[in-house]
């Protein structure tokens, strides 16, 4: 049985305008971004001038249970994508 994972970046669109300013911020980087980075919650923190406990919130308002299975769903689509 395969599992379905939903493409992020619509859960993203569907909920931007909910977001805070920093979490705006998130959702653009995540939205333009096509690149396969470090996607660390430390790297990418680093790389938009945020929290952690920022990216952490952002995932939980997108309705994943934290950053890590936001950013697997991230990339699992991504690749998806690209088969």
């Amino acid at each position: 049985m395969e599992y379905y994972v939903k493409s992020v970046v619509p859960i993203i669109e569907s909920n931007y305008d909910k977001f805070t300013t920093v979490e705006r911020n998130i959702a653009d980087f995540f939205i333009q971004n096509r690149k396969k980075v470090d996607f660390s919650s430390k790297s990418i923190s680093e790389r938009l001038f945020v929290s952690e406990a920022s990216l952490s919130r952002f995932a939980k308002k997108c309705g994943y249970r934290g950053y890590r299975e936001f950013i697997y769903c991230l990339l699992y689509t991504s690749d998806a994508a690209d088969d």
